[in-house]
């Protein structure tokens, strides 16, 4: 069983028969407590916060010793591994962590669909507690087309027809009338499209069909053959929002991490 047959988005059904399987590293960003309660059988912890306290700012190397090659190192992360990640909320942590993983060029993972909350409420198996991972060692590379843009990138860029960006935070948040930063409003030219229009409560806060995502898409006149640049507040919604548009099959993707959080805090930055 090859393990590249694995799905970006992943049900549950489709990872039980798998569970065990060494080639297959599953990682959990849900909270400390409610991963030492009841986690996947064989999963192992990564912070949320240990994966946004370096952002690149060219390709090149990232040394075992560096923020993001730690947190990847201390999951015991290898290059012939099959990442599966998910968390306990709506799986926005565990995608910044696939995001990140496009960064280094590491080809190879999945989304559990609904993360814990579908996992349990379809009664599979967890465990309390589990062998820490053996650390790893490995320097892991930025990608010279990483996936990520920063803020002068968009400054030149704001004009440039090729490119869309793309606002996953909530209307009110966009228009301005629920301010986070220094300042309210949008980066010119975005179009919002909330996250938790991607994501269908009633189904465990799975994502939707493919075919519900497509309409979406297809009511914005979102053209895949633009550049698509996602940002929210602090690039977890915008993660989510990457990894949607991927499972449909848009390739020339992008994200930009600092998001409103940077924008929104420079008082040099246009707004919308």
């Amino acid at each position: 069983m090859a393990t590249a047959a694995l799905p970006l988005i992943l049900e549950a059904e489709q990872l039980l028969p798998r569970l065990g399987d060494k080639r297959l590293l599953i990682v959990d960003l849900s909270d400390i407590e409610t991963h030492r309660a009841y986690h996947l059988p064989g999963a192992v912890q990564l912070l949320y916060e240990q994966l946004t306290r370096e952002l690149p700012a060219a390709a090149g190397k990232l040394a075992p010793e560096a923020p993001l090659g730690r947190a990847l190192n201390s999951v015991g992360l290898r290059p012939e591994h099959h990442v599966i990640a998910y968390d306990n909320g709506d799986n926005t942590r565990a995608c910044r962590l696939l995001w990140s993983l496009d960064l280094i060029g590491h080809p190879h993972y999945s989304l559990l669909n609904g993360g814990l909350a579908a996992w349990l409420d379809e009664r599979h198996p967890v465990e309390e507690n589990h062998d820490p991972p053996e650390p790893g060692q490995w320097e892991f590379n930025y990608q010279p087309d990483a996936h990520a843009v920063d803020l002068l990138y968009l400054l030149q860029h704001l004009d440039d027809k090729n490119i869309i960006l793309l606002d996953a935070r909530t209307p009110a948040e966009y228009m301005g009338r629920q301010v986070r930063s220094r300042r309210g409003g949008h980066i010119p030219g975005a179009v919002n499209l909330d996250h938790s229009r991607l994501l269908a409560p009633e189904h465990s806060m799975r994502l939707k069909s493919k075919t519900e995502l497509n309409k979406i898409i297809k009511e914005l006149k979102i053209n895949p053959k633009q550049e698509i640049i996602t940002y929210c507040h602090t690039h977890r919604r915008s993660a989510l929002l990457y990894i949607a548009l991927k499972s449909l099959g848009f390739e020339t993707l992008k994200a930009y991490p600092g998001s409103w959080a940077e924008w929104g805090n420079n008082l040099d930055t246009p707004v919308a």
